[in-house]
């Protein structure tokens, strides 16, 4: 068999279609670049907001500045989002975040059709803001179902040429050691797509939760359809030689979810929000509702942040209950009418909520009835947004004219989906800048090509193979097994070996251009759990939530060095170190305290 290679040229490539993709494909050809987009999926639906989303958050000026909210207060809270409050990460693209989201949450996604319209419930100009994340309301409840047929619609317009089913699986780099575009495998056909541009942005999923056993045992589909979390975040950039940071930060061990299902809860924030309440099999109320203070209340900030801090008090009792065998529920026998039609608002645009709402119609049941039960998840989970490429303030990570956005970015609080399009705008704005300085297209080694030819061939020649189900599943294996706290010197390199022992032994096959794409998913998943176990053994002391016995022992780190790794030109994973972002007398104040995972 042989495999057809398709060839195009772009100023900006865009790798991954989702929010922060197309986001960045957008502000790209609004400076003048012309932008190809890849996309493994689909536009319309790919990503994690594929299936809807019901709230992201911005700083609104005219709500929070009558309050007393002010930017630098919003700062402050952001770093709620990650390790930056520990000066583990880089706060200066957490105040651009701050400095812009208005603009860009609000005012382009509003410009492309999305809305924000909160029908029966306003504050100001049609706004409902609920709490989520920062210490007062700072999230849309909007219509966010369809953002995603939004933002194709806004793309297509725009001229950005956008090529779905394709899965890249390698950054190119030039003779001069920059990125030069990637290379995409059809999913559909077999052909090589081969893209060859001026500057590119990395905006594919970053997250690489494939390496575990999923936490949801029935109705699988409610977690994100449209995102695989197959590790192509990290496999490509390290396979590129740009760092990638914090990736044992992204080792997790247990968290409270719900038994079946995963979907946003609300006390204080989000879907649920405000009558969403968590209590035991007798009554007893272990987390408790919340109140919606109204904009004109006196001492409104210090009201909210004092319930905050008393919720992340009682959430992190309710997670030691769990713990113990209580069973929790989250429970809306209290609400208002008006409250059961804003949260039913809510979950309809909420990932494949509104599915589940349909369930419960069906069988005749109402969201003031039932009880959701929780459950404590001691699996090991991957994950977390302190990990991923490393970038500096323009977004541009290690490898020149390679920039990145969305989950896949490290070390500076991504802020998940609004992060995804404040950033998404900043770094197609900051490609869309670059090309304009660079007048001819790159030029690579066709060797790269080659390479990457000779592998899907072989794979789908290979008649006697393994499938990639089997490997995927002994990768999970091993990762489970291996990466449960603390980690020892011993069960890192026992998970290393293991994992050396697959890349050597086991060879895929596949059947059909989809088999083979998902054949490359497995082998970034095999990427990134030897990167991972890596990055942990360089990493001798426990930090924040890592725990790691080296020689015996464990003890506190008093560095805060941020690790990267990446692979070198000889294909060896190789260690570095980059300096935290915060100045030696930084001491951010935050409004309460981080607890740790959330639900």
């Amino acid at each position: 068999m042989s495999y057809e290679v398709e060839r195009l040229t772009a100023d900006v490539l865009v790798i991954g279609g989702g929010l922060a993709g197309c986001t960045a494909a957008l502000q790209a050809r609004e400076e003048g670049a012309s932008v190809i987009l890849l996309e493994a999926g689909n536009t319309f639906r790919s990503g994690n907001a594929g299936s809807g989303l019901d709230h992201i958050f911005s700083y609104v000026p005219e709500v929070h500045e009558k309050v007393g909210y002010t930017k630098d207060d919003m700062k402050k809270d952001m770093v709620m989002f990650s390790l930056l409050e520990k000066g583990f990460g880089y706060p200066k693209l957490g105040h651009l975040f701050v400095d812009t989201s208005y603009e860009r949450v609000y005012k382009k996604l509003s410009a492309i059709g999305v809305g924000f319209d909160a029908k029966n419930r306003h504050l100001v100009n049609g706004i409902r803001l609920v709490p989520q994340w920062q210490s007062v309301p700072t999230s849309y409840n909007y219509e966010g179902r369809d953002v995603k047929v939004c933002l194709t619609n806004a793309m297509l317009k725009a001229g950005v040429e956008i090529v779905n089913r394709a899965e890249a699986v390698r950054i190119l780099r030039s003779k001069d050691g920059k990125c030069a575009g990637a290379i995409a495998l059809s999913t559909r056909e077999d052909k090589l797509i081969v893209v060859t541009a001026k500057a590119t942005v990395l905006a594919t999923n970053g997250g690489a939760d494939r390496l575990t056993e999923s936490g949801v045992t029935t109705n699988r589909n409610f977690k994100h359809p449209s995102a695989t979390t197959s590790g192509a975040g990290i496999a490509l950039p390290i396979r590129a030689g740009a760092d990638v940071v914090n990736l044992e930060l992204a080792i997790k061990n247990g968290g409270m979810t719900f038994n079946g299902f995963q979907f946003t809860v609300g006390t204080p924030g989000g879907s649920w929000w405000p009558a969403g309440r968590l209590v035991d099999d007798d009554g007893n109320v272990i987390v408790e509702r919340s109140k919606e203070y109204d904009l004109d209340e006196p001492d409104y900030v210090k009201k909210n942040q004092a319930d905050y801090k008393k919720y992340y008090e009682q959430k992190a009792k309710a997670s030691k209950l769990l713990q113990q065998g209580v069973q929790l529920y989250m429970d809306l026998s209290e609400a208002t009418d008006e409250e059961i039609e804003q949260i039913t608002f809510a979950l309809r645009n909420e990932g494949m909520m509104g599915l589940w709402l349909d369930n419960l119609e069906h069988e005749g049941l109402t969201l003031k009835e039932i009880k959701v039960p929780l459950k404590y998840e001691e699996r090991v989970i991957i994950g977390g947004s302190d990990a991923g490429v490393f970038v500096d303030e323009h977004l541009e990570t290690t490898l020149p004219n390679l920039y990145a956005a969305g989950d896949v970015t490290g070390a500076i609080g991504n802020g998940f989906a609004p992060g995804a399009v404040v950033y998404g705008f900043e770094s197609g704005l900051q490609a869309g800048t670059r090309v304009k300085e660079i007048a001819e297209l790159p030029v690579w080694e066709e060797a790269q090509l080659e390479e990457v030819k000779r592998q899907a061939e072989s794979i789908r020649a290979e008649a006697d193979g393994y499938t990639w189900a089997d490997v995927e599943r002994e990768i999970r294996s091993i990762v489970g097994q291996f990466a449960r706290f603390p980690l020892t010197d011993g069960k890192i390199e026992s998970a290393l070996k293991l994992l050396h022992k697959i890349r050597e032994k086991h060879h895929l096959q596949a059947e059909d251009p989809y088999d083979l794409s998902k054949a490359f998913e497995v082998l970034f998943l095999l990427d990134s759990a030897e990167a991972l176990f890596e990055a942990a053994k360089y990493r001798e002391e426990s930090i924040f939530g890592f725990r790691r016995v080296h020689n015996g022992e464990e003890k506190k780190a008093d560095k805060k060095e941020i690790y990267g790794v990446h692979f070198d030109e000889a294909g060896k994973l190789v260690h570095t170190v980059h300096e935290n972002g915060f100045p030696d007398d930084y001491t951010p104040e935050c409004a309460f305290t981080n607890p740790g995972a959330r639900f």
